[in-house]
């Protein structure tokens, strides 16, 4: 054991220090107390010269603890009075969550409040129906777009008549006229889409058993209303339907002064309303009408409504380049068909006075 010391101590002399554990430094220790305790002994003088090896820092001969992992408790979380009942947690281990139970002092009615709309969106609204509501009542600008609008009507009507009667067909007001002429049925169904704006107004011949030019006011009443009744019997009339009838008659106002006029009738049986009204006159020359009473036979069923020929067939053989179908343009300067259409106007404006105010509306 010396021999083994000393051998060690003359190497650790010759080589680097080199690092040596805590154990190893103890038993180095014990076996130099045990040479120098011995009797006799002696170090060599190199060895002598050599101090002990000091201990190790305490950081590496220090033990440390194995850590041992902790528990992590669960911090609780605050349950509210009245959204659910607190769990019990049993000692045999952890079941599986039931359905929670509402106690019954937590069944209670929430009052939500309402949210009032931000005041940018009441503002906007606001602005936005007053604007309408301005645009609405100001009469300036309802003129101007019922101004655009008969003007875009015109427009259209002008590049395409016949789109008159798709425009403003339709509404609550139907119409039957008792002829088929577009010279009366044409100038009546302009006239009730302008005072109505929209209304249905259609044309079924029908022809009257009286003379076939009356002559006065009463025989053209009756003219206007035997139309009537002859459509009617045909049942092509329904017995609440509105009918217009225009019949035309001439009539001597003044001492041989001879004019030609239409009579207007209108009946609605639904509503118990029967209106007449007369168009302008036409002057008509006498030796016209003379000729006309010379063609009708004394013997004529109807000499006492009329007579024979109509003054239209007198004119159109004394002057081939006048039709009978408008022969007033050019005595008058004004159609038969604008005569007929004022007297339809006022016809269609006492016919919807006499109306009941829902009905129009």
């Amino acid at each position: 054991m010396q021999r083994r010391t000393l051998k060690m101590m003359e190497e650790s002399n010759d080589e680097q220090p080199e690092m040596v554990s805590h154990e190893e430094a103890v038993l180095a220790e014990r076996e130099a107390t045990q040479l120098l305790s011995t009797p006799g002994a002696r170090l060599p003088q190199s060895i002598q010269q050599v101090s002990a090896p000091s201990p190790l820092p305490a950081f590496l001969t220090q033990k440390t603890e194995p850590v041992t992992p902790q528990s992590v408790t669960p911090t609780p979380i605050p349950v509210k009075s009245g959204s659910a009942t607190d769990s019990k947690v049993s000692g045999q281990g952890q079941k599986a969550p039931g359905v929670l139970e509402i106690p019954h002092e937590g069944k209670k009615m929430v009052e939500v409040p309402v949210s009032d709309p931000p005041a940018s969106t009441q503002s906007s609204n606001e602005g936005s129906s007053s604007l309408f509501g301005w645009i609405s009542g100001n009469s300036l600008v309802n003129k101007m777009v019922e101004k655009t609008k008969s003007s875009m009507e015109s427009v259209i009507t002008t590049l395409d008549p016949g789109m008159k009667e798709v425009l403003y067909s339709g509404g609550d007001i139907k119409v039957a006229v008792t002829s088929s002429k577009d010279n009366k049925v044409v100038p009546v169904r302009e006239a009730f889409q302008k005072v109505f704006g929209r209304a249905t107004v259609t044309g079924k011949a029908s022809e009257s058993t009286t003379a076939a030019q009356p002559v006065g006011y009463t025989a053209g009443l009756k003219s206007a209303e035997e139309r009537i009744s002859n459509l009617r019997k045909t049942g092509s009339l329904l017995d609440r339907e509105v009918v217009v009838s225009v019949e035309g008659f001439i009539v001597e106002i003044l001492p041989d002064k001879w004019f030609e006029m239409s009579c207007l009738v209108l009946k609605d049986s639904a509503h118990g309303i029967d209106l007449q009204t007369f168009s302008q006159p036409t002057f008509i020359p006498s030796d016209i009408v003379m000729a006309a009473q010379d063609k009708t036979p004394s013997d004529y069923p109807y000499r006492w409504a009329g007579l024979a020929v109509t003054i239209g067939e007198i004119i159109e053989s004394k002057n081939p380049h006048i039709g009978h179908a408008d022969w007033q343009m050019v005595f008058s300067g004004v159609s038969r068909r604008q005569s007929i259409s004022l007297a339809a106007q006022a016809l269609a404006h006492m016919y919807k006075e006499k109306l009941p105010t829902s009905f129009v509306s």
